[in-house]
């Protein structure tokens, strides 16, 4: 799903100074209460560390996990802000609401600018709002395989198929991060012949191997 620039009122792009909150270089906040993710809110510091909070629909308490990103990560995120921070602004538009809408609030170059965004043809915006996303995937995709070797190893197949299904369609934000469990998975003798298969095929996969 490519997203689109809007004003905080709706639509397509607006571009504004105010105010960054403080220690806070990257801020990415989405909202759509009839998704399976209804909310998201990512806080990172300059140097790419510090917290991801997402709620599910149909579940009352939202998961909060501190986060620290990957060197690769922080310096494709720092390319794509600086793209963004240059856009010139685009009038507002009331289209595409049902896809929800996205807020960043980012410091550039000691300037802090802030979109919103329901849907966009920028490609760096575009970029930038499935990596906030790919966050939250990769940290759901990681609990739900911890979780189904612990109590559904018969789960770990399907959960794999799903994961590189992520994969395929770059809903991962940080594919790499997924080599040590992979390569784990890969080695677990409690788990059926195609599920260690499957995690050394993947495995082989992110680590560029």
């Amino acid at each position: 799903m490519v997203l689109g620039l809007s004003l905080l009122t709706g639509g397509s792009v607006g571009l504004v100074t105010q105010a960054a909150p403080q220690e806070a270089t990257y801020r990415y906040e989405f909202e759509q209460p009839n998704f399976p993710v209804t909310h998201i809110v990512v806080v990172l510091d300059a140097a790419g560390r510090g917290s991801l909070e997402y709620s599910e629909k149909d579940t009352p308490e939202p998961v909060r996990v501190p986060i620290t990103l990957r060197s690769e990560s922080l310096v494709r995120l720092q390319r794509l802000a600086t793209q963004v921070a240059g856009l010139p602004p685009v009038p507002p538009s009331d289209k595409h609401a049902n896809l929800g809408l996205s807020k960043l609030t980012l410091l550039v170059n000691g300037a802090p600018v802030s979109i919103a965004f329901t849907y966009t043809q920028q490609p760096a915006v575009a970029e930038l709002g499935r990596f906030f996303r790919g966050l939250v995937t990769q940290h759901q995709r990681i609990n739900q395989i911890e979780t189904a070797r612990r109590y559904q190893p018969l789960d770990m197949p399907q959960l794999l198929s799903h994961l590189e299904a992520d994969l395929n369609a770059q809903r991962i934000a940080e594919p790499t991060a997924l080599a040590d469990l992979l390569a784990s998975l890969a080695n677990d003798l409690r788990l059926s012949l195609i599920a260690r298969n499957q995690a050394r095929r993947l495995y082989t996969r992110v680590n560029g191997k």
